[in-house]
């Protein structure tokens, strides 16, 4: 157990949820765990609330440096959800989206995983493999990524592995 209640900023931890007290403008990361080069991180997360006409987005990253990184996140495109797989100063560049169905909801509960192997990452939402990205392993430490919302997190994991 994390803690019965905790108060840090707009954060709030209660029965092994983090929980984002109040919505805020732009992107607040959250890293956790001590730096690995393969590893498995995941998180089961949900949208709290998000404001209309304002691009919202929920995720996980890999951050192998203040410039490299890469992130996993859900967000709205037009009227759908889709998971978006970016990456910022790496070459080449990473850019996936991949759509999700119609009826999938971000203020229900989702799992998202990022399993990070000796030449490939792959990503995984509540249950299934949804990508698999080349990338050579290198150290990065997990975290988790909101922009313009705020949303609750809980079953966070971070397990070194030997892949």
């Amino acid at each position: 157990m994390i803690a019965a209640k905790t108060l840090v900023s707009n954060w709030h931890v209660q029965e092994d949820t983090l929980v984002q007290t109040e919505f805020s403008y732009g992107e607040r990361t959250i890293l956790k765990g001590s730096p690995l080069e393969r590893f498995e991180f995941g998180a089961t997360m949900r949208l709290d609330e998000h404001k209309e006409g304002v691009v919202a987005t929920l995720g996980i990253l890999a951050q192998y440096s203040e410039q490299y990184k890469i992130f996993v996140h859900l967000l709205k495109q037009q009227e759908h959800w889709v998971l978006a797989v970016e990456s910022t100063d790496i070459d080449p560049v990473i850019n996936r989206v991949v759509a999700l169905p119609e009826t999938f909801d971000l203020a229900a509960w989702h799992t998202l995983r990022l399993i990070q192997e000796q030449e490939q990452i792959h990503i995984h939402l509540d249950g299934t493999h949804v990508l698999s990205i080349n990338e050579p392993a290198r150290t990065a430490q997990p975290g988790l990524i909101i922009t313009n919302a705020a949303a609750s997190f809980s079953h966070i994991w971070q397990i070194e592995t030997n892949a």
